[in-house]
């Protein structure tokens, strides 16, 4: 027999989450999301999870909620197009198949790094190619001096991040959601670094018990070679 499943309830509603000294920590996560937009966003369907790496990235520095919750807001329709890649669905990373995934950018200088690195691995430096085209076509021997060295060092970064910015090519790390009726689930932050497997591990712990549709939406692991 069916049996038509429990409303779901607040995502803080299903913990009892307390500092060290005992105080409910709760009262400043709700405010906190209330105060970043985040729970504006996409009320209701922010894991209680997702919350806490966004307060604790802002607290320590090591993450820039409004990224986050700019791509976030980007994919409920209440924001600017994403420069980013689009949202697609995990289909190379077996624990995590069945859920989607949007990249956001991370602060810093390693993450401009990173994509400049893969800017230049797919459109090369196109004013450096120019000037090799233009001697080869003249028949001439030509060298780079100094007086080339800015416009070049600018096309190899600024160009380089306007032509992925163009092509919403922009890579970082992940938001990971599931899709349920029509609605996006905010579930974690995931980067690549971080083994699926243990992202998987933090989602079915956290995230099924406040959203339970998310247990059947991920694939089973398939069996490793030589399992029994």
């Amino acid at each position: 027999m069916y049996t038509e499943p429990p409303p779901l309830q607040h995502p803080l509603t299903c913990w009892q989450l307390t500092r060290d000294d005992g105080t409910d920590l709760k009262p400043e996560l709700a405010h906190f999301a209330a105060m970043t937009g985040l729970e504006r966003t996409a009320p209701g369907r922010i894991s209680t999870l997702l919350l806490l790496q966004l307060y604790a990235g802002a607290t320590s520095g090591t993450v820039n909620p409004a990224k986050v919750i700019h791509e976030i807001a980007g994919l409920e329709g209440a924001g600017p197009a994403s420069q980013l890649k689009p949202p697609s669905r995990f289909e190379r990373n077996p624990a995590l198949r069945g859920l989607w995934h949007k990249h956001y950018l991370q602060d810093g200088l390693a993450s401009m790094a990173r994509n400049v690195q893969r800017g230049i691995r797919r459109h090369g430096v196109p004013i450096l190619q120019k000037m090799v085209d233009e001697a080869a076509a003249a028949g001439e021997v030509r060298y780079f001096e100094a007086a080339h060295a800015a416009a070049i060092a600018d096309d190899a970064v600024r160009g380089t991040w306007e032509r992925l910015q163009e092509a919403q090519a922009l890579t970082g790390e992940w938001i990971i959601f599931g899709v349920h009726d029509g609605a996006n689930y905010y579930l974690s932050l995931g980067a690549h670094k971080e083994g699926d497997d243990t992202l998987r591990k933090q989602i079915e712990v956290f995230c099924a018990r406040e959203f339970p549709f998310i247990a059947s939406q991920l694939e089973p692991i398939p069996a490793s070679d030589g399992a029994t």
